[in-house]
């Protein structure tokens, strides 16, 4: 659920750089440090319970491990078999480095068919604890990594442009053709690319379509690429399009949909580059209706749903209106938020999500 894992990353971002004073601390600074403080020191079995509550219904919506290279268009998508394994000797390189050869291109087009890539499989060895077996397998790494590699294995996988013409393949999507429930996501793979085509550069209509999909990683990747497509935020319908499929799902009665719809609309509340026409770089559909959206949410019977549509709604209106070098601090399960200058932030130890505007200069150079 890497997803949820994520978001309790950023609700516990510790900036720790130690608190050295020169000078008596802002009331802003004290009202951080106090706040901060609250939140490391209070537990909240509602909370664990609202946390554990979507898990289980959101653990059939998690994106399997090739939708990573999916979600960039410029990565290409191959089918390929293991041609030869070089297994690491004593004091060598760490992995072995296997051969690859390209069957198929599903996207991208390169004469390169013959690559090299790493494996971060090793073999899985057991050390004995108390009267337990702790096994120390493979580290956690894509699909690629988890099967022993093989002359003959064959692979669905996705890697970048990067280093291909040298005949490297950084691999950070895969599919073990082998695994036949692993197999199973391919037709949906080939989906999506027949989405990803029928759009092409400027055609956001195949996108939005898939929205109302029956696959939630598909209908996911879609998402996305209407928030960061300019041809959409351009688009007063593909704009009301996408917040309207939104609006749908914070109203289901599944968790998991209310959470897909948030994870939807997290970018609406943060910058997402410079060619953004809003505010601070935020796409134009970030826009009263989205905000009215994130209210809604405040309200949602899941504790966990409630606190990332505040984060979220404080972000939103922050970027809406936030000058150079001026910063926000968040803590949702006090539904409390401090703003203050980067200078202030300094040497403070926070328990919450922080987000900053770039300073003036920076601001200038764009």
């Amino acid at each position: 659920m890497h997803r949820i894992r994520s978001i309790t990353s950023l609700l516990a971002v510790l900036l720790s750089a130690a608190p050295v004073w020169t000078q008596e601390q802002s009331p802003k600074s004290n009202l951080v440090s106090e706040l901060s403080a609250e939140v490391a020191s209070s537990t909240d079995e509602p909370r664990d319970q609202a946390q554990h509550e979507l898990f289980v219904d959101y653990a059939s919506y998690e994106a399997p491990d090739i939708a990573s290279p999916l979600s960039d268009p410029l990565s290409f998508i191959a089918i390929v078999t293991l041609t030869g394994v070089k297994f690491p000797e004593q004091g060598s390189i760490p992995y072995p480095l296997v051969r690859l050869h390209v069957d198929q291109f599903l996207r991208g087009v390169s004469e390169q068919t013959e690559l090299q890539a790493e494996s971060r499989w090793r073999p899985p060895r057991t050390q004995q604890n108390d009267g337990f077996n702790i096994d120390f397998g493979s580290p956690r790494g894509t699909a690629f990594d988890y099967t022993e590699p093989k002359v003959g294995n064959r692979f669905l996988i996705g890697y970048p442009f990067l280093d291909v013409e040298r005949g490297s393949a950084h691999i950070f999507g895969a599919i073990d053709l082998s695994d036949h429930d692993q197999a199973l996501i391919v037709p949906d793979v080939q989906r999506f690319l027949g989405i990803e085509f029928a759009a092409g550069n400027s055609n956001f209509a195949p996108f939005v379509e898939a929205l109302n999909g029956p696959v939630p990683w598909i209908r996911d990747l879609s998402a996305s690429r209407l928030v960061q497509s300019e041809a959409c935020d351009s688009s007063s319908a593909c704009r009301e399009a996408l917040l309207n499929f939104a609006r749908r799902l914070l109203q289901s009665k599944k968790l998991a949909d209310r959470w897909e719809a948030l994870q939807w609309m997290q970018p609406l509340a943060q910058p997402t580059g410079e060619r953004m026409s809003g505010s601070n770089g935020l796409p134009l559909m970030s826009s009263s209706a989205a905000r009215e959206l994130f209210v809604s949410a405040l309200s949602d019977s899941n504790l966990w749903i409630a606190d990332e549509a505040f984060r979220e709604l404080e972000m939103f209106d922050f970027f809406q209106m936030a000058h150079p070098d001026e910063c926000i601090v968040i803590f949702p399960t006090l539904r409390e938020s401090v703003r203050l200058s980067a200078h202030e932030l300094k040497g403070l130890s926070i328990s919450g999500s922080v987000a900053c505007t770039p300073a003036q200069a920076d601001s200038d150079s764009r």
